[in-house]
């Protein structure tokens, strides 16, 4: 599905204003099509239903979420180990998403059901920034197998902060570079391990 269409993106943008105000299980597609000014079955000609909708305005923040990430890292210096503050970021970057917390806060069982409809799409949106974050040459020294990994292992691992609870405060960028540096390092590919970024 493109994007590029001027009633897509209303109806994408539409609903993302419906799910932050009224979380993702109780909007209706009417709704949505009343904010997007499109019939309703304009709405059906882009997306078969509700739940493909919701998929579609994910994977949408999602990408758009990633890039952000990327860019963020590709123009400053990383405070700490590279990895760990790719981790740390893309963490704070996550909890400030008005709608992927909405998520997160009121239907954690939906993320994890649309994590495992998307994962392998969640991983290559990871992979692809890692790409373009990692300096020049890192990427084709370490081999795409490596870089998969790592988006994988990252995914996980930030899955695991955000949905589960926490003895230790898990709050500030301090507080998951150190939870990164004692958990996430020690779990990363060999290769990663032994070149250094």
């Amino acid at each position: 599905m493109s994007t590029d269409d001027p009633a897509t993106r209303a109806i994408l943008d539409a609903a993302v204003v419906e799910f932050e105000q009224h979380g993702f299980r109780r909007v209706a597609l009417d709704d949505v099509a009343r904010r997007a000014r499109v019939s309703r079955t304009t709405i059906y000609r882009r997306f078969a239903g509700r739940d493909e909708l919701v998929a579609a305005v994910i994977d949408r923040e999602n990408a758009a979420l990633f890039a952000d990430i990327a860019n963020e890292l590709k123009s400053r210096r990383p405070q700490s180990n590279y990895y760990v503050e790719a981790f740390a970021l893309s963490i704070m970057r996550f909890r400030q998403h008005r709608v992927l917390t909405r998520m997160l806060a009121d239907e954690p069982g939906l993320m994890i059901e649309l994590a495992d409809q998307h994962w392998d799409a969640a991983v290559e949106r990871m992979a692809a920034a890692l790409r373009i974050i990692f300096p020049d040459g890192f990427a084709e020294r370490i081999g795409n197998q490596a870089i998969d990994e790592l988006a994988e292992t990252i995914l996980r691992y930030a899955a695991m902060l955000l949905l589960l609870p926490s003895r230790k405060p898990l709050t500030s960028a301090d507080d998951i570079r150190a939870f990164a540096t004692e958990h996430f390092l020690p779990s990363l590919p060999a290769v990663l391990r032994a070149v250094p970024v």
